[in-house]
């Protein structure tokens, strides 16, 4: 009988369930000894910037109220975070500024730590082969369990710790951060049902970002609405708790049984699946391939359309929301001229300066956003080598060199690709609000300036996998890094030297400054040349083995 067709696991008689749970823990950890760390302090690090930056900001009662009046009736805010309590307050402010980053990045991060220590396990062989030891049948399962909520409880404590170190009220920033976990928490069930529900581990991510999108979405439009859509989702639930205003606990009740019922689910799964199998059964392909798969580039589009098609969305949806939040702008920054100096324009700025300065910023951020597309991208070709399925390729007249540009043109022709349609959604959001349709132009020119810092950090991905497979996932540093660059580099006041480590440093600052072309062509060119060393790496390293 095949591996995936076996209903047990070749174990003792008298082994446990969960008999391995401690081994197999200390071995997920011992693998994401560098992982975890780079997602805790990218998300708390941004958590802390925030929840120390914000109380300096508005530090008298006029510009408290000016919040409230401004983001507290904002619709669009209320999409993006909810109805926060206690924006009067400072800690109400804190838990709505910081509740997009924390919330989606706690849920994100278990989401992909989970699918990858458990369907991503089935998917490769390993975990078959740790099954043919004494590892009961939910060991793996509440080894993913214990991580993900170990995971989602160091960021709640980062996050808790930076609202106490801001001076923020201790019981409101300990019911935000438990509020926090428990998201945490159930979407880690959530992505444990979906893991046991799915056959690969693209299938599994695909299923839980959903429903992490649809419960993000649904808390947001019953904010909107203003009405009891909020308490569908995992996300009306934390915000209900109320952290710095009323502060009730009662909602913590409803995340977990919502959870307690999700892990019964999967456990029922997991012992009546196929080991290597899912609910839904793998849809068998055509007899014959279309010519398409008969490339490597059309290899490459076929297996990453999930991928471009999930960050599409998301990306274009991301820059509707930025660009209906443009037309506020100036009310906020009237409201608080302190808020202009966040944005990078004086305080005393024409309400055209003020646009300018934001919208700067967004097009860097989410230039910065998209780097963490390219390189999961570039990063496909270190799986699929590592899952075998490269060398059943190249066991064909398909060359290395050709197989691996596949991916890479793919990867950054698809990041040029998305840049235009987060200035498309920018503008859109903008137009909605506004009325305005004639920034279509200006708004995707705009965002194609900071293209070539996108390129680059993808080319690095490029450039490691060919030269340095084993440390390929340092191209996630780099992500890590830029992003650091971005949104601290300020706060922190990093001399110049370390922030010129970050492409993005040395373009200009469109639309407050003029677009420089020279820039421009030096980062275009170092991407060409890390592109070509990994190229010419690829073709001279053993493959797999690196």
């Amino acid at each position: 009988m095949s591996a995936t067709s076996t209903t047990g696991p070749a174990t003792s008689p008298a082994a446990s369930p969960v008999t391995g749970v401690g081994h197999l823990l200390r071995l997920v950890l011992r693998r994401d000894r560098l992982r975890l760390p780079l997602w805790l302090v990218g998300l708390g690090g941004s958590i802390v910037a925030s929840a120390l930056a914000v109380p300096p900001i508005y530090d008298t009662p006029e510009k408290v109220a000016g919040y409230a009046r401004t983001v507290g009736t904002s619709p669009v805010s209320y999409l993006m975070s909810g109805r926060q309590a206690g924006l009067d307050t400072i800690g109400g402010i804190v838990a709505n500024e910081i509740s997009q980053v924390a919330q989606l990045g706690v849920c994100l991060m278990v989401v992909f730590l989970v699918v990858r220590h458990t369907r991503a396990e089935e998917e490769s062989g390993r975990a078959e082969l740790l099954r043919s030891t004494v590892v009961g049948r939910h060991a793996a399962t509440l080894a993913g369990l214990v991580y993900g909520v170990t995971a989602a409880l160091l960021l709640a404590a980062i996050t808790t710790t930076s609202m106490l170190a801001a001076d923020l009220p201790a019981g409101g920033s300990l019911t935000y951060g438990v509020g926090l976990a428990l998201l945490g928490v159930a979407y880690t069930a959530i992505t444990l049902v979906s893991v046991q529900v799915s056959t690969s581990a693209r299938g599994a991510l695909g299923l839980a970002g959903a429903a992490v999108a649809v419960g993000y979405l649904v808390r947001g439009i019953g904010a909107m609405q203003d009405n009891a859509l909020v308490w569908l989702s995992p996300f009306g639930w934390a915000q209900g708790m109320d952290a710095f205003g009323d502060e009730r606990w009662w909602p913590a009740a409803l995340l977990l049984a919502f959870t307690a019922l999700l892990l019964a689910l999967a456990a029922r799964l997991v012992a009546h699946r196929d080991f290597g199998g899912g609910l839904l059964a793998t849809r068998p392909g055509p007899p014959r391939a279309s010519r398409l798969l008969h490339t490597p580039l059309g290899l490459a589009v076929r297996l990453q359309r999930g991928l471009l098609t999930g960050w599409a969305v998301g990306l274009f949806l991301l820059g509707v929301l930025y660009g209906a939040v443009i037309p506020t702008v100036p009310d906020l920054i009237a409201s608080n001229p302190d808020m202009a100096d966040v944005v990078g324009a004086s305080g005393q700025a024409a309400e055209d300066a003020l646009v300018d300065a934001f919208l700067a910023y967004i097009f860097l951020f989410m230039a910065v956003v998209a780097c963490g597309f390219v390189v999961a991208s570039v990063l496909r070709l270190n799986a699929e080598e590592e899952a075998g399925r490269a060398e059943v390729v190249l066991a064909t007249p398909v060359s290395r060199t050709s197989w691996m540009a596949g991916t890479t043109a793919v990867a950054l022709v698809a990041t040029a690709g998305l840049t235009v349609l987060m200035g498309l959604g920018l503008a859109v959001g903008y137009a909605v609000v506004s009325g305005e349709w004639d920034q279509v132009l200006p708004q995707v020119g705009g965002q194609l300036a900071y293209l070539p810092g996108t390129l680059v950090v993808g080319a690095l991905a490029v450039a490691l996998f060919g030269l340095l497979p084993r440390g390929a996932g340092v191209a996630w540093t780099a992500v890590a890094l830029v992003a650091l660059q971005v949104v601290l580099g300020q706060l922190l006041g990093l001399p110049d030297w370390v922030q010129a480590i970050s492409p993005f440093w040395h373009l200009a600052a469109v639309p407050t400054d003029d677009f420089e072309v020279v820039p421009v062509v030096v980062l275009v060119g170092i991407a060409a040349a890390l592109v070509a060393a990994g190229l010419w790496g690829y073709r001279r390293r053993d493959a797999v083995a690196g």
